[in-house]
């Protein structure tokens, strides 16, 4: 949090000296919620939940200096002390700098939040408990030059440092990054990629070095219409073990407008890190969005697929998510929506199954006030283990005063 806190500041500092005001905003959210399965186990016991948000913002924007921060807290009072109370942050700062000329920058940020002690669970969402959580903190820096070759030849070329450690167990790994991009205009709407880094990761459980060199190409075809793509050999070498894997890398999306739907899908391979074992996985995935705008409604149905495996030739843990959001809006101030999805983590002959299901009412009582009601929903099935299947409900209220 102190390295966060001085990023603002930082940022701060940098907004008063462009002479220029911030964009600020600022609300609170005081809650009470009923769960009536607080720790997520075999015929669990309720409790009601006390929850107070603060949140905070601003953003600046320079003639060479672009500075955002924010910050949202969450404190939770459980009535009969099923667990301690929690005090939980989500602070994110980014201050990207034009030192020399639109030439030579600098870019640096940090996110502290909350992320799965296991990182093949995916993304935190809204319907879990933090009870497997873990507050994570990501600082990065990185300074480049971006220098051009005449009308159409760019590239970004420098060094990049990222460091993350955790507030609870975990291990910290400091990562540091050489990298190179060139892009090759075409035209206005198609451009040629290629690249190459260089990646050297420390950390207590083992050293790693990575290459990637890659080509690739993008296109837009047509407005809100883009296809791209980035393939190259990947090289790892793992000192902990003396092994090494020689892989493909790649990064591919295609975003297409049909008109009245619009189609969305991106693939790639990226690394994650586990807060548990403390190993790096390499993370493929593959996703595809639908969504659909009406005059009042929007639907949208997505899937996505997750292969995550520790070093060359090891077990690989495979995800499935599915499921749809639909938001509606019912009057001028009161507003709806409802999501559902399945979560399948198959991990060697055990399979574990989750489904989520929310619902969720929004009224502006006032222009800066609004209230919120919900209900949510998850069910937890395992193949192996019957003791490990739960259900959990969740019906709350929530106002919000923005200042």
């Amino acid at each position: 949090m102190k390295r966060i806190l001085a990023i603002m500041l930082c940022g701060l500092g940098l907004t008063s000296l462009a002479w220029a005001e911030p964009e600020w905003r600022a609300s609170l959210g005081i809650g009470e919620e009923y769960n009536d399965n607080i720790r997520e186990e075999r015929h669990g016991e309720g409790d009601f939940v006390s929850s107070a948000k603060p949140s905070v913002g601003l953003r600046h924007e320079g003639a060479q200096t672009l500075v955002e921060a924010g910050y949202t807290g969450t404190w939770k009072h459980y009535a009969a002390n099923t667990r301690d109370q929690e005090f939980n942050h989500d602070a994110r700062a980014h201050a990207l700098i034009d030192a020399w000329r639109n030439f030579l920058f600098f870019d640096v940020g940090d996110v502290y939040r909350m992320v799965n002690r296991d990182s093949t669970r995916g993304d935190v969402i809204e319907e879990d408990s933090t009870l497997d959580q873990v507050q994570q903190n990501t600082f990065s820096f990185s300074s480049y030059i971006a220098p051009r070759f005449g009308d159409r030849g760019s590239m970004k070329t420098g060094y990049a440092y990222n460091n993350i450690w955790y507030e609870k167990d975990g291990e910290t790994k400091n990562i540091h990054r050489g990298f190179a991009d060139l892009v090759y205009e075409l035209s206005l709407r198609s451009a040629l990629l290629s690249g190459y880094s260089y990646t050297y990761q420390l950390s207590d459980s083992g050293d790693l070095n990575r290459h990637i060199a890659y080509l690739g190409a993008s296109y837009q075809y047509a407005q809100n219409s883009r296809l791209f793509a980035k393939a190259g050999p990947q090289h790892t070498r793992y000192d902990s073990s003396g092994t090494s894997s020689f892989e493909l890398f790649w990064d591919a999306g295609w975003t297409h407008d049909f008109g009245h739907v619009l189609l969305d899908v991106t693939t790639g391979v990226k690394s994650e890190d586990d807060p548990d074992s403390g190993d790096t996985y390499d993370k493929r995935f593959g996703t595809v969005r639908l969504s659909r705008p009406f005059e009042r409604s929007v639907v949208s149905v997505f899937t996505t697929l997750e292969d995550y495996e520790q070093e060359v030739d090891s077990d690989a843990i495979r995800r499935l998510y599915a499921g749809f959001n639909v938001s509606h809006e019912l009057t001028s101030r009161l507003s709806g929506a409802l999501s559902f999805a399945r979560d399948l983590r198959d991990e060697s002959s055990e399979d574990t199954t989750r489904w989520y299901g929310s619902l969720l009412f929004k009224y502006a009582l006032a222009e800066d006030l609004a209230a919120e009601a919900w209900y949510r929903y998850k069910e937890m099935s395992s193949s192996e283990d019957d003791d490990h299947e739960y259900t959990v409900q969740r019906i709350g209220v929530q106002l919000t005063k923005q200042f």
